[in-house]
């Protein structure tokens, strides 16, 4: 029990060879780099998009508007850390949720604003590719704006009845790994209150399998819920994820669970 203990206790990214993969290619720690890092959790609010809501509710149109996503510090809810915004070209995001949604590229730009500053920091892009069940499973790139050099990777495997992304390192070798199952009431029945308003993605060490961090989406209110469904948050405990590249990596990772599933509105869903 106290060996477990200490497993769970462990900093990623700072322990010796024989926990977790090490730390990601050492970096020039930008300004942002170092906010975060003394950053123990953050909330990513998904910005409602008027002209979607407009054509779908009003004109009855499909049209998928560029997501817009705002970093916040809890611990200072009126200062936007970074803000994130798509870059996906206008006809690839109208096949975002089609019937080769699963094939279907996209890229965002995630910017450093806090005190004034408007720095590029992160740059995360899913090709498009031919996927299909088990082939050729999606994954997102993650590269540092400012020096051009990649962070690492998320996949988001084939699993049965699990929805399950890997993060890697450099070397392609999976480092944490988060599990969002399927019997959550927030999948099957997504409503703006009690239980039915979140699903949770506890995120685990590949290698010792200790829970290390966790992803929490959550349906921001009734209001939202009503007029633009496919609009969520996203709270990331960073827990024992001390290595600001890593926890970068996390935040791309939570943007990646919603571009995947829950990036559809329910009158998408219905037509």
């Amino acid at each position: 029990l106290r060996q477990q203990h200490v497993q769970q206790a462990m900093p990623v990214g700072m322990v010796p060879a024989m926990g977790i993969a090490g730390p990601p290619q050492q970096m020039t720690m930008t300004a942002a780099m170092l906010h975060l890092a003394g950053m123990d959790k953050v909330e990513i609010q998904e910005k409602a998009r008027l002209s979607e809501v407009v054509a779908q509710d009003l004109l009855g149109v499909g049209y998928e508007a560029a997501n817009k996503y705002k970093v916040l510090d809890p611990r200072n809810p009126h200062q936007m850390v970074f803000f994130a915004h798509e870059k996906t070209g206008f006809c690839k995001r109208q096949c975002q949720n089609g019937c080769i949604k699963d094939c279907v590229g996209f890229e965002l730009d995630m910017t450093y604003t806090a005190r004034g500053s408007h720095e590029p920091f992160l740059h995360v892009k899913r090709h498009s590719s031919c996927t299909c069940c088990c082939l050729n499973r999606p994954v997102l790139e993650v590269t540092d704006s400012t020096t051009g050099q990649a962070l690492g990777s998320i996949r988001n495997p084939f699993r049965c009845c699990n929805l399950v992304f890997n993060m890697r390192d450099l070397n392609e070798q999976d480092v944490l790994v988060a599990e969002g199952g399927c019997c959550q009431w927030g999948l099957l029945c997504p409503l703006p209150c009690g239980p039915c308003s979140e699903v949770r993605f506890p995120i685990r060490d590949a290698q010792t399998g200790a829970s290390v961090a966790e992803i929490q989406k959550k349906v921001p209110s009734c209001l939202k819920f009503m007029f633009a469904s496919d609009v969520d948050n996203y709270k990331i405990e960073f827990g024992n994820v001390q290595n600001p590249q890593y926890k970068a990596l996390v935040m791309a990772m939570a943007l990646f669970i919603d571009f995947r599933y829950f990036n559809v509105s329910d009158e998408q869903q219905q037509n």
